[in-house]
């Protein structure tokens, strides 16, 4: 039986290791629409000016105390851009958990924001844990013919960490591989506390959680080693 941090290290490990500031240039064919991913071309389009843009705020400036004085919807609106945006906005540094007014990450509210979403094929986070209730945040959004992978380090709400990679569609059929054979719980209005991974799945229009506390995942009948250089303690 796997224990719970192997199942977080092998649904991780195909993103850890595609995330980053490093983005190869590779064009590559799939059959879905004859559609070719240039991660080049990718990389222009999330890197251009426009890009997430919301202009009723990024066109102004805008002061911590503005941020937590707009309505908290708007708040809200802007948390979600910032783990969508490849890089820093000029709000990131703002989000602050002891404003009440402020946006702080929730299970059930984020699978709520990216369920049936047709530009995300994916979104999951994983939390709270107990490094002053971190949360790990993924977001794949499909961008041209490729994908962009963001992922977020929420820690006492705020953003401590950030990072993102440009990625094929045979790289993000791979973590759905990983998560296929899991036992996944059906999301219903009570949300768990424990460490648990919460997924919005539009790809196959489904939203599950996996208690990562508890989980464990049956061997197939053919096992394999599996090699990680690093573990979580």
């Amino acid at each position: 039986m796997a224990t719970k941090t192997t199942i977080f290290l092998l649904t991780l490990a195909i993103l850890l290791g595609q995330c980053s500031s490093k983005v190869e240039q590779t064009t590559e064919y799939t059959s879905v629409n004859d559609c070719k991913c240039d991660t080049t071309q990718a990389l222009q389009t999330i890197m251009a000016k426009d890009f997430n843009r919301i202009a009723e705020y990024d066109t102004i400036t805008f002061s911590a105390d503005s941020l937590y004085a707009i309505d908290p919807q708007e708040n809200r609106r802007l948390w979600y851009r910032d783990i969508e945006n490849p890089d820093t906005t000029k709000f990131t540094k703002y989000w602050n958990a002891y404003v009440p007014s402020n946006y702080h990450a929730n299970h059930l509210d984020f699978i709520e924001f990216y369920e049936n979403r047709p530009d995300i094929e994916i979104a999951f986070q994983f939390g709270p844990n107990m490094d002053l209730w971190a949360f790990h945040i993924f977001v794949i959004k499909k961008i041209d013919c490729c994908y962009l992978a963001t992922r977020s380090y929420f820690r006492h709400a705020r953003f401590t960490y950030k990072a993102y990679s440009i990625m094929t569609k045979d790289k993000v059929d791979s973590l759905f591989s990983v998560l296929e054979p899991i036992n996944k719980i059906a999301v219903d209005k009570t949300e768990s506390w424990n460490y648990s991974g919460y997924f919005a799945d539009n790809r196959n229009k489904t939203k599950f959680f996996i208690d990562f506390e508890k989980e464990t995942i049956k061997d197939s009948n053919e096992p394999q080693r599996i090699s990680l250089n690093y573990t979580i303690s």
